[in-house]
């Protein structure tokens, strides 16, 4: 089954992407920032890595979760299918932005009580 062509896929969206040696992985595109349009940059489920996958490698997670989505033995893939579909948002930069806001309040309240 042919991927996308580079225009289609969207920042945000669920896929599955190939790499070389791997099966096909949950994943989610990701915005590219080298410009190319040769690969997509996706964000993988389970173990948390960016790739640069060609976009003929990369197919909708809807649709091809039962053709894609079981008997994969291979450690973090059980873990990124349970992120794709009970928290997508995993590893975004909203998260990380509210972490760090997090990080930084805490130290000012710990300032803040020992002087």
């Amino acid at each position: 089954m042919p991927g996308k062509t580079v225009d289609q896929n969207k920042q945000g969206d669920l896929v599955f992407a190939k790499m070389k040696g791997f099966p096909h992985w949950p994943a989610r595109i990701c915005k590219s920032d080298d410009g190319t349009k040769k690969r997509v940059s996706v964000f993988f489920y389970g173990t948390h890595q960016i790739g640069l996958v060609l976009p003929e490698n990369i197919v909708p997670f809807v649709g091809n979760k039962m053709k894609y989505g079981s008997g994969v033995r291979i450690k973090g893939f059980s873990e990124g299918m349970w992120e794709i579909q009970n928290t997508p948002r995993v590893g975004s930069k909203a998260r990380v932005r509210r972490t760090r806001l997090l990080c930084i309040l805490f130290m000012l309240i710990k300032y803040l009580i020992t002087y």
